[in-house]
C-alpha cells in the first residue's frame, strides 16, 4: 500500500463494543470513519452484575451509539467482509468500501454477562434487566455457575443487596478468577465473598445445566460430577464465552484458530492482510480476554493505520497480563496492578462505585445519566 494521508482514508469499524468504541474514539475526526453495529446501543457489560440487582442501573450501562458517532454510525448487521474487493457487505447487500477495516465483533456469553446480539434496542435490553431484577428479588436460593470475574461480581452484588438469600458459586476450577494473577488477590476475593455469606464450591462441574432454572424462578437441584447436590430456585450461568466471528468464516476461515479467534500478527493485522485489523475479544492476541485491554489494542491499531498512511514503521502490540480489578459490591473488591495487590479501599474508589460507567459515557461523547430510577 502506498502512503496516503489519514484524512483521506475510509476506515470502517465492524462492531462497537469495548474494542470498537476505543478505536473509533482514537480515529474520530482524523479520517472518513464509519462505525457499524447491529444494536442501537453500547452495552457496558462491566456494570452488568450491578444492573442485575439495582433497579435503574441498567440505564447507566446502555449507551446510545447514534449520539456517540452521529451520521458516522450505521445500525445494521454485517454479512461479511471481502478483502479482495475491499468492501464490507451489509445484510441488505449494500457494500461499503474501505481503505482499512477493523473487525471488532467481540464475544458473547450468557446473560447477564453479555446481552444477546439480537436484542437490538435499548428498551428491549432494559426489559431483560428488569425481568432479571424481579427474578433475583423473588428467588431465595441462587446458584451462580462459574467463578470468573463476572460470576463472583454477580454473586457479591446479590449477596450485598439481599443478605438473607443463600448465594452459592460452583466452579470446575480450583480457584476464583482464572489467569496469571496473584494468590493474595484471589484470597482477598474469597475472604470478601465469605464476609458476604457466599458459599464457594471448587473443582466440581455442574452436570445437569440444561435442566436448571436459568430463565425462570423455580425449585431445582444443581448436581455436580462429585455428587454434590445444591438446592436452588434460580441459576445464573457465568461460563461459556465464544467469539463472534461466524460472519467472517467464508473469507477468513483459514485465518482462525481452533476457537475461531481471528489470528493476527504483532501489529494486530489479520494474517496476510495489511489493511485488515482484528481487535478485542475476537482476535487471538490476548491470552486472557478482558475489556480493559481494549484501550491498548485500540491505540496500537490507530497508530498503525496512521503509520501505514505515512510510510512509517508499525508498532507491535504487547499484552499486559497482570492487571485486573474485581468489584465485590459497592464498597468492596480486589485489584492487582502488576506486582502490587490492593483490597477494598482502593478498588472501591477506582471501580466499584460506578463500575467505570462514567468513563465509558465520556468516551462515547455523552454524560452519564444522573437519575436512573
Amino acid at each position: 500500500m502506498s502512503p496516503s494521508k489519514l484524512s483521506e482514508m475510509k476506515v470502517v469499524i465492524v462492531g462497537c463494543g469495548f474494542a470498537g468504541a476505543q478505536v473509533a474514539s482514537q480515529l474520530n475526526g482524523k479520517c472518513h470513519l464509519t462505525v457499524i453495529d447491529p444494536r442501537e446501543y453500547f452495552h457496558h457489560c462491566i456494570g452488568s452484575p450491578r444492573a442485575a440487582v439495582e433497579a435503574g442501573f441498567e440505564k447507566k450501562i446502555l449507551i446510545p451509539l447514534s449520539k456517540a458517532w452521529g451520521d458516522k454510525f450505521k445500525q445494521v448487521k454485517v454479512r461479511s467482509v471481502d478483502p479482495e474487493k475491499k468492501v464490507v457487505i451489509l445484510e441488505d447487500g449494500e457494500e461499503i468500501s474501505y481503505d482499512f477495516v477493523v473487525i471488532a465483533t467481540g464475544s458473547t456469553s450468557p446473560f447477564p454477562g453479555k446481552i444477546d446480539l439480537d436484542v437490538l434496542t435499548i428498551a428491549e435490553a432494559e426489559s431483560h434487566y428488569k425481568k432479571l431484577q424481579e427474578q433475583i428479588n423473588v428467588a431465595s436460593k441462587i446458584t451462580v455457575v462459574g467463578a470468573g470475574a463476572v460470576g463472583v461480581e454477580t454473586a457479591a452484588e446479590i449477596a450485598e443487596d439481599f443478605p438473607s438469600k443463600k448465594v452459592t458459586v460452583v466452579t470446575n476450577a480450583d480457584n476464583v478468577v482464572g489467569g496469571p494473577f496473584k494468590d493474595k488477590m484471589r484470597a482477598s476475593i474469597k475472604n470478601k465473598l465469605a464476609d458476604l455469606g457466599v458459599v464457594l464450591i471448587f473443582n466440581e462441574k455442574v452436570t445437569n445445566l440444561d435442566e436448571l432454572s436459568t430463565s425462570s424462578v423455580g425449585a431445582c437441584t444443581v448436581k455436580t460430577d462429585k455428587g454434590t447436590e445444591i438446592e436452588a430456585d434460580f441459576v445464573i450461568v457465568s461460563t461459556g464465552m465464544h467469539v463472534n466471528t461466524e460472519i467472517f468464516q467464508e473469507k477468513f476461515g483459514d485465518k482462525m484458530d481452533e476457537r475461531k479467534n481471528i489470528k493476527v500478527n504483532q501489529f494486530l493485522q489479520v494474517e496476510g492482510h495489511e489493511d485488515v485489523f482484528a481487535i478485542g475479544d475476537c482476535n487471538n492476541a490476548d491470552s486472557v480476554k478482558m475489556a480493559l485491554k481494549c484501550e491498548g489494542q485500540a491505540q496500537t491499531v490507530a497508530k498503525n493505520i496512521q503509520a501505514l498512511c505515512g510510510g512509517k514503521s508499525l508498532k507491535p502490540y504487547k499484552e499486559v497480563t497482570d492487571i485486573i480489578a474485581v468489584s465485590l459490591g459497592r464498597n468492596g473488591g480486589a485489584m492487582q496492578l502488576k506486582f502490587m495487590t490492593f483490597g477494598s479501599f482502593v478498588t472501591s474508589r477506582l471501580k466499584s462505585r460506578d463500575l467505570f460507567a462514567g468513563k465509558q459515557w465520556s468516551l462515547l461523547n455523552q454524560k452519564l445519566p444522573a437519575n436512573t430510577k
